[in-house]
């Protein structure tokens, strides 16, 4: 992801202004003392945390499996029309997509970047890591890039070094991603999922991804036609879950604190947290991650549980969201609160460069 030194500008300006209650120490030692726990359980539970990872993926591809090639029979009565017939190829093609989304984060995310989706050090546990860190190319992902620079995002949060700087977003370069096809044109260089060049493994990924979704792409056009396979994949793959993949990290640290612990937001267990998150293995409680990044995602379920309990009201209002309204209601501050305080930082700047002008 493409760092812009004006929007760590407005970030640090925004925090100077900011109101807002961070962990205290108390907490904090709360929650180091309930991730400790975590930690050591699955440390020792390598056999577990793997079967748990391997029923992840087996879930993920026998439902995208029922998904594109048994879904379609059900939706589609025996006499249909164009209307239904698109009806039917958008539910389907919605809901793979949602599944490449979901596999992708989970890959990039617990595989690429952390090493922790099968990571007991014996030649099996490496070739199946090795294969989990690549799932991600089927989507078009390319997780050395993403490792590289979401490591750096934890290292070097809030910092000109952090390679995934989110705390300030400016709208226009969201916008700029909802364009046609915008996960593979370079309209915004707010991508964090492949370089904006074509690298040798960027090329990789995305022959892998024309070979996995061609090859369904085949043989729903087989059963179900030609339209509805072109309408399911070509249409709504390379868009509904890149675009949920972009809500995700324009809203996860947007208008936070330029600090590790009190940087991001959880969105939750619940609907969003699912939709957006890309389900519970995504990245739904992207907060409690950055509290203690070495817990695989089932864990950071838990920890969400216990840290929204020793939350006072205001915390709570800060790092979640209220259910089903939350999630619309931060949108409509994220796209309204910077554009008021870029007119007003811009205006202070102006003034404070003429007064300085003046007294030179």
């Amino acid at each position: 992801m493409q760092f812009h030194k004006e929007e760590l500008d407005l970030a640090r300006a925004y925090e100077r202004n900011l109101s807002f209650e961070g962990l205290s120490k108390e907490q904090m030692k709360l929650i180091m003392d309930r991730g400790r726990g975590l930690y050591h359980w699955f440390k020792d539970h390598q056999g577990l945390h793997a079967l748990i990872n391997l029923s992840v993926l087996m879930f993920v591809f026998s439902s995208d499996y029922l998904i594109l090639l048994r879904l379609p029979s059900v939706l589609l009565p025996v006499q249909t029309g164009t209307p239904w017939m698109i009806l039917a190829a958008l539910i389907t093609g919605a809901l793979h997509s949602w599944l490449m989304y979901s596999i992708i984060v989970f890959s990039m995310h617990e595989g690429a970047a952390h090493r922790i989706i099968f990571p007991h050090d014996d030649p099996i546990s490496r070739v199946l890591n090795r294969i989990g860190c690549n799932l991600c190319r089927l989507a078009a992902g390319e997780p050395d890039y993403y490792s590289e620079h979401h490591m750096s995002h934890h290292a070097k949060f809030g910092t000109e070094q952090d390679g995934e700087f989110l705390n300030y977003v400016t709208p226009r370069r969201y916008w700029l991603t909802l364009l046609p096809y915008a996960n593979i044109l370079n309209y915004s260089d707010f991508i964090a999922h492949r370089p904006l060049n074509y690298t040798r493994s960027r090329i990789v990924s995305a022959l892998i991804a024309i070979a996995y979704q061609g090859t369904f792409g085949y043989l729903v056009a087989q059963r179900y036609g030609v339209a509805f396979a072109l309408v399911a994949l070509a249409l709504f793959v390379p868009h509904v879950g890149f675009y949920l993949d972009r809500l995700r990290q324009y809203t996860e640290h947007n208008l936070m604190p330029l600090d590790n612990k009190d940087g991001s937001r959880s969105f939750g267990l619940g609907f969003w947290g699912m939709l957006i998150g890309g389900g519970p293995w995504g990245s739904p409680c992207h907060w409690e991650h950055h509290l203690v990044a070495s817990l695989p995602w089932y864990q950071q379920l838990i920890l969400h549980r216990y840290v929204v309990r020793i939350l006072t009201r205001q915390q709570r209002e800060q790092y979640l969201l209220q259910p089903m309204i939350g999630y619309p209601k931060l949108l409509w501050r994220l796209w309204r609160e910077p554009k008021k305080f870029q007119r007003a930082f811009a205006g202070s700047t102006a003034k404070s460069l003429g007064t300085s002008a003046a007294n030179g």
